[in-house]
């Protein structure tokens, strides 16, 4: 017969045990939140301890600093997105590249009355099928009641009350899931915001010109930097607007390795559509940078067939994969001075564009 004190412990033990085996159904998931399957790995594990601290101790002197570096356009903000920002720091860095924290502090308390206001009936049940798509199997998404599928419904019904006449476009769906596993759901409206106004114009539009614009430009990129590519997609009537479209307008979410992503993403917020289009770039190359490669694409839709599935052509290599894209030659005075001869041409056709 037990003693109370051997029944108390034994009784201890028990719920322990329980507890244990519910520790246990829990899904494991890789450093990003990503569900790992039955024979997945963590990935790629980062880099070292030491050199995270020395880049977050970097961008904590930058940010003390900001607008004096803001107006100094330094170069130290461009060398330390290039090597990656530290994931404990993102939430913070991005809002300020991209002026999301400005436009948020010149608009306080904006975001939390568009939140409350009841959105248009026609653009909540358009979201609402789009929010069980988004990261499927991220532990944020995971559960249609979750906090990640709320606050991504919260955004982007706050977006179609701050752009009525735009409204929401399934495109942004993937973009503000990104933005919100990095930052509260305020930034990341404020962020949204940014991408779709500044960065890329036009590409969430109901005629979506910015991004029909933006693929003839990675025609005149792909002519200049990989000839061969080009040359193969011209003889087989394959135009960027049938597989790079995704490409840019989910910025892509659904093309990269997540920590790729987020690296090119650190670019992109630096540097603008230029990163878009050098990222567009190396993904052509990997699919048809090769003879043999070409070879392989022996029509049209061989040829989309690879390019729509990339993805295979991207290993956990973050590191090699941006020094390739920031090897594609491609300046900001080349991309404007292109820019413009591109818009004369799309006014001359479309005179009621502007």
């Amino acid at each position: 017969m037990l003693s109370p004190a051997q029944k108390n412990l034994s009784e201890e033990d028990s719920s322990g045990s329980d507890a244990g085996s519910e520790v246990s159904l829990e899904p494991e998931t890789d450093r990003f939140g990503f569900i790992l399957t039955n024979g997945s790995t963590a990935g790629s594990v980062g880099p070292p301890p030491e050199l995270v601290r020395q880049r977050e101790a970097k961008w904590i002197n930058i940010m003390l600093q900001w607008n004096r570096i803001l107006l100094k356009k330094s170069s130290k903000v461009k060398v330390q997105c290039q090597k990656g920002i530290p994931a404990s720091l993102r939430a913070k860095c991005w809002p300020l590249l991209c002026a999301a924290a400005d436009r948020m502090k010149q608009n306080e308390n904006l975001y939390e009355s568009l939140d409350s206001q009841p959105a248009l009936q026609s653009w909540v049940d358009v979201i609402e099928r789009d929010l069980d798509r988004q990261f499927p199997f991220h532990e944020m998404f995971l559960s249609k009641d979750g906090h990640g599928q709320r606050g991504l419904f919260r955004v982007l019904k706050a977006y179609t009350q701050y752009q009525p006449e735009e409204g929401y476009c399934q495109a942004q769906g993937p973009v503000a899931a990104v933005l919100l596993m990095n930052m509260p759901a305020e930034e990341a409206f404020w962020c949204l915001v940014q991408i779709s106004e500044q960065y890329l114009p036009g590409y969430y539009s109901p005629l979506l010109e910015g991004v029909l614009f933006d693929a003839g430009m990675l025609t005149w990129v792909l002519k200049r930097t990989c000839p061969a590519a080009h040359k193969h997609l011209q003889h087989h009537g394959v135009e960027p607007l049938m597989f790079a479209t995704d490409w840019l307008m989910c910025l892509f979410t659904r093309h990269l390795p997540f920590n790729t992503l987020l690296r090119v993403w650190d670019l992109f917020f630096c540097h603008g559509v230029r990163v878009l289009l050098q990222v567009a770039v190396v993904l052509v190359r990997r699919v048809l940078g090769r003879a043999e490669q070409r070879k392989q694409c022996q029509g049209q839709m061989e040829t989309l067939e690879r390019l729509r599935g990339v993805r295979e052509q991207v290993q956990e290599e973050d590191d090699t994969f941006i020094a390739e894209v920031c090897s594609v030659p491609l300046s900001n005075k080349d991309l404007e001075k292109q820019t413009e001869k591109e818009l004369q041409k799309w006014r001359k056709d479309k005179p009621s564009s502007t």
